[in-house]
């Protein structure tokens, strides 16, 4: 922004509210959100020449009680507001759609809500002190706590996501882990305890609370992370302060968080109600019952402006994104929007020059209106179809298996295997059984089937007691058989690097063999009853193994020296385990501080079902720690692990016993189960809530798997038949983002080993990448070592073309992880670099199937408003998935930076 002007003028005034205005907000700065007593929210939009205009679908009109608080989300797709009434509704600003509605725990009136700075967190609270946290990917509540006994007014999250600050009318500030919170593995009784707090930071209470932008490092060996936090209370002041958390090595917990008191600033005559900090942290506006609202310079605590064009209190103030402009909102009824830098009038223009106007010029015809393609994305058919039913076996079907897209096995009690490929006619999707199958080799009934992660071979296990692999491109046999001393086998899995297949059944034993040597490699034993279910980790570490008698064990599959269970699990299921399977995601549950910790550890996420009409989701925990007190960042941590688990939820819902469950490829976000009541359920996993049921089937349901791409789903059943069903687009596109948002970027500060893997590879330097492995180089050491150091730890001196694009790189990522984006109001930009979305420069561009870029935030926040639809050209996407678009990034990053300077 300019700097502020010496006589800051009023803009315009806006009066169409019927009582006090509680609440304003800018999405960017062409948009303009406000909140009234009069129970309405309203939507304004820069036209120029009239000013702010009321958008087409304002008013929202949904609460029954006057709006307390509204928020625009980070990538400006969303509107979040606050009633009264106890409720919270979360609106798709871009059509005034509702999209959900968030209900506060205890009913209780809700006084403030604020959205994480990574979009995938909403926090409420309000009148009771009760504070909720709500998971906005699957839309639900995650966390409720209290730890306040006056009321919450106010929330801010930091400016990495990392810490959640609370303030109420007893003048108390608190300090939480973001990741405590939102942590599937902290359960519901667990208390949830503040990292640090302040008692008395004003007198008579805390009315408004923001942080800054701004965050800085000033310690690796001991992390310390600092930021600005600015409060206003019934103290007639405002407070600056400085809140610091540090970390030691090897850490999960921040070792010590403080909030100091920097400044106080006085101007204000009476209470005051609101405080922000604009966009970059430079100015902070408060506003009070005194009628007036002050702008304060951060670094000096200087008054810049007074501004008094109220008749009666100030409610509400909020900077517009550039911070050219204020609005506050009044006990008068009106709005006032401020002109800061003096030479704006209603014939500016505001909108920066991106739109999908010049994007897009095609003609009329090929956009759909706005209205329709939302109520498509949000209204849209949401239930599973069942596209085929196959009836080929003689037989109870006792297994289905899928591999990618468009393969099907099947095992059955007619002693058959049979293999499905995926066809289209007519543009609609059919299997047809390959000229190869029926595959014929057991003597008795099919227990399993099982494609090899490369989906070249199948690997099959009988009663019969042997397990036969064959080659699903050409039918036969592929390998010899597995023969288990006769004793009939009711499991075989294929290990995830397709180096491993373990077998186990009635002999109470499980076995690895090796599939390069179609040798035995180990047994495990220790069940007393059948072994009927068993797993690898996604990373093929270890194994499961479940039996009839109700117990699962965890083996050590690459300890040869040891045979005893890592874990053994005496209460999985009563009256017998049926079936297990692990997420394929490695950490699927969030880590109790993913900013911090230099701990190896390995998590995972392990399905059970059985006998007792129940799913279980078991979360294990795997620990290995690093010794830090010689650790470079080309070493390698050692220590003994250690082990725990416990159970992260349970599901319940069938009417009989569960007989397989499975979660969904890739992102495990989606878990299939079926059961002898005759239907199969979808859960999400991380809601536990069951998605949908299907009832099809004659008879007990035996078996289900998922298509890769989550597209397909299929169901075995003792009625002889295997059915292929659709599953709905919403599902598959929101398991997509969810895997992204856990995947989204951190600050470089935050990073581990793996973030600086993927950096690597997105600046087109992947064999850095490999040549890292088995390192322990995190972003601190990008950050804070000396570039030369970097290069000679990397081994690339001698590779000038590498060592170029490296130290460019690096120099990028160091000015961006500051948020040093300083451009002249005079620089041109180019008008490609901007988000259509945002209408900001764009820090990581992305570019989608529609063909367009994006800012990868902006368009994951515009999936997660519940838009399956092109920004641009408002058509419905089918496919949700983004690239890098790494070329125009280093053309922003070198207008921005320059390009780092040439290395002599």
């Amino acid at each position: 922004m300019t700097a502020i002007a010496a006589d800051v003028q009023v803009l315009q005034t806006l009066k169409v509210h019927t009582s006090d205005v509680n609440s304003v907000d800018f999405a960017g700065d062409c948009i303009l959100v406000t909140a009234s007593g009069d129970k309405r929210v309203r939507v304004w939009e820069w036209q120029k020449g009239l000013g702010y205009v009321e958008a087409e679908y304002s008013p929202l009109s949904a609460h029954k009680y006057g709006v307390t608080s509204v928020k625009v989300s980070p990538q400006c797709t969303m509107l979040a507001s606050a009633s009264i009434d106890g409720t919270t509704h979360l609106w798709n600003l871009r059509s005034g759609a509702r999209i959900h509605t968030m209900v506060q725990a205890g009913g209780e009136a809700v006084r403030a809500c604020k959205f994480s700075p990574d979009s995938t967190l909403l926090v409420t609270a309000g009148d009771s002190g009760q504070v909720c946290v709500w998971d906005l990917v699957h839309r639900n509540l995650i966390r409720t706590f209290q730890q306040h006994e006056g009321a919450v007014q106010s929330v801010c999250f930091s400016p990495d996501s990392c810490w959640l600050l609370t303030s109420c009318t007893f003048g108390v500030l608190k300090l939480f882990s973001s990741a405590e919170l939102s942590d599937a593995c902290t359960s519901d009784g667990q208390i949830i305890s503040p990292l640090t707090s302040v008692d008395d930071a004003h007198d008579l209470g805390v009315v408004s609370c923001d942080f800054s932008v701004h965050q800085e490092v000033t310690d690796n060996e001991a992390f310390t992370k600092l930021y600005n936090l600015v409060t206003c209370g019934n103290d007639h002041t405002v407070k600056l302060w400085e809140v610091s958390v540090t970390q030691n090595k090897c850490e999960t917990h921040p070792s010590f968080a403080s909030i100091s008191l920097s400044r106080i600033m006085e101007k204000h005559s009476s209470t005051l109600t609101c405080v922000r900090f604009n966009s970059i942290g430079s100015y902070i506006v408060s506003s009070g019952l005194d009628k007036a609202t002050v702008i304060w310079e951060t670094s000096t605590g200087k008054i810049m402006a007074v501004l008094g064009g109220h008749k009666r209190y100030v409610a509400c103030c909020a900077f517009s994104r550039d911070g050219n402009l204020v609005a506050t909102g009044s006990n008068d009824k009106s709005v006032i929007v401020w002109d800061l830098t003096g030479n704006l009038s209603l014939d500016s223009e505001l909108v920066k020059p991106c739109s999908p106007k010049q994007h897009y010029t095609s003609g009329a015809e090929t956009f759909v209106g706005e209205q329709e393609v939302v109520k498509q994305a949000e209204c849209s058919d949401n239930k599973v179809r069942l596209i085929q039913k196959i009836d080929d076996h003689g037989g109870a079907v006792n297994t289905v298996a899928f591999h990618a897209n468009n393969l099907v096995a099947s095992g059955s009690g007619d002693k058959l295997v049979r293999i499905w490929e995926a066809t289209e006619f007519d543009e609609e999707l059919k299997f047809e059984e390959k000229s190869f199958s029926p595959l014929e080799g057991h003597k008795y009934s099919v227990n399993h089937v099982e494609f090899s992660p490369c989906g070249t071979m199948l690997a099959s296990c009988s009663l019969d007691g042997t397990t036969i692999v064959w080659d699903t491109e050409m039918g036969g046999r592929a390998k010899s058989s597995f023969v288990n001393s006769g004793s009939g086998i009711r499991v075989c899995r294929w290990s995830p690097n397709g180096r491993m297949i373990a077998t186990a059944g009635d002999d109470e034993k499980t076995t690895l063999w090796s599939v390069d040597t179609m040798e035995q490699m180990r047994i495990f034993g220790g069940h007393s009853d059948a072994v009927t279910a068993v797993a690898f980790t996604p990373d093929s570490d270890y194994l499961v193994t479940a039996c009839s008698e109700g117990t699962w064990r965890l083996f050590d599959d690459g300890d040869t020296a040891n045979e005893l269970p890592l874990i053994c699990c005496e209460e999985g299921h009563d009256l017998g385990v049926q079936d297990a399977d692990f997420s394929p995601v490695l950490e699927p549950l969030a880590p109790t501080d993913p900013s911090f910790g230099a701990t190896r550890h390995s998590s995972y996420l392990l399905a059970t079902c059985g006998n007792d009409s129940l799913v279980k989701l078991w979360n294990i925990t795997i620990h290995g720690t690093v010794d830090d007190e010689e650790v470079g960042y080309n070493s390698i941590g050692t220590g003994n692990p250690g082990v725990n688990y416990k159970l992260w939820k349970l599901m319940a819902g069938h009417g009989g016993n569960v007989m397989c469950v499975r979660f969904s490829p890739i992102n495990g976000e989606i878990l299939g189960s079926v059961a002898t009541d005759r239907t199969a359920r979808l859960w999400s996993v991380h809601s536990g809530i069951c998605l949908h049921v299907l009832e099809n089937h004659d008879s007990l349901v035996t078996a289900c798997a998922f298509a890769e791409d989550l597209s397909l789903f299929v169901t075995g059943a003792l009625d002889k038949t295997v059915l292929v069903w659709k599953l709905p687009q919403l599902l598959i596109s929101q398991s997509i983002l969810a895997d992204r948002l856990r995947q989204a970027k951190k600050r470089v500060a935050d990073w581990k080993y793996d973030e600086v893997m993927r950096w690597f590879k997105e600046i087109e330097l992947p064999h850095l990448a490999e040549k890292i492995q088995g390192t322990s180089l995190n972003g601190r050491h990008l950050l804070t070592m000396p570039e030369e150091s970097l290069i000679d730890g990397l081994e690339i001196r001698d590779d000038e073309e590498t060592v170029e694009t490296f130290s460019k790189q690096l120099h990028w990522l160091r000015r961006e992880d500051n948020y040093t984006w300083d451009i002249n109001d005079d620089t041109e930009i180019p008008h490609e670099f901007l988000c259509p979305i945002t209408h900001e420069i764009m820090r990581e561009p992305v570019q989608c199937s529609d063909g367009f870029t994006y800012e990868r935030a902006a368009i994951n926040e515009w999936f997660l408003s519940g838009k399956y639809s092109s920004p641009m050209t408002n058509a419905p996407l089918h496919d949700t998935t983004f690239n890098a678009n790494v070329a125009l990034r280093n053309a922003i990053c070198t207008l921005l930076f320059g390009d780092g300077g040439k290395r002599v």
